[in-house]
């Protein structure tokens, strides 16, 4: 499995990293979750790997993620990646689902809620 994480704030994005490779067992953390900190090292990130998650913070210093989510799943139109946004705007959760989001999680994050993610179907959280 393989992961991108759009996160500016770079503790949460490395401590959301170290829980998703002992949650789901992932061999190499460097190599299959990879933490950017812009949304145009996310589009890169997401072109070379091909993620099968995207999680994908709103206020990065490039732009706004809610507005990249069509962008970002463009990138590879053939193969459909789980699309998470994070936002502590939680008046941004049905926008986030009409331009293209798989889920929403509040921030702060809840790691439990992260867990369920890869469990309940999409928009159900």
């Amino acid at each position: 499995m393989k992961i991108v994480i759009i996160e500016d704030e770079r503790d949460l994005g490395v401590l959301m990293r170290n829980f998703l490779v002992r949650q789901l067992n992932i061999k190499t953390p460097d190599g299959n979750v990879r933490v950017v900190a812009s949304l145009m090292e996310g589009i890169d990130c997401v072109r070379d790997m091909r993620p099968d998650w995207i999680f994908i913070d709103n206020n990065l210093p490039d732009g706004k993620g809610i507005q990249a989510i069509r962008q970002i799943r463009d990138v590879h139109p053939g193969k459909q990646a789980k699309v998470v946004m994070m936002s502590a705007m939680t008046n941004l959760k049905e926008e986030a689902f009409r331009n293209g989001a798989d889920f929403f999680l509040d921030k702060p994050i809840s790691f439990v809620e992260v867990k369920n993610i890869f469990t309940k179907p999409a928009n159900e959280i």
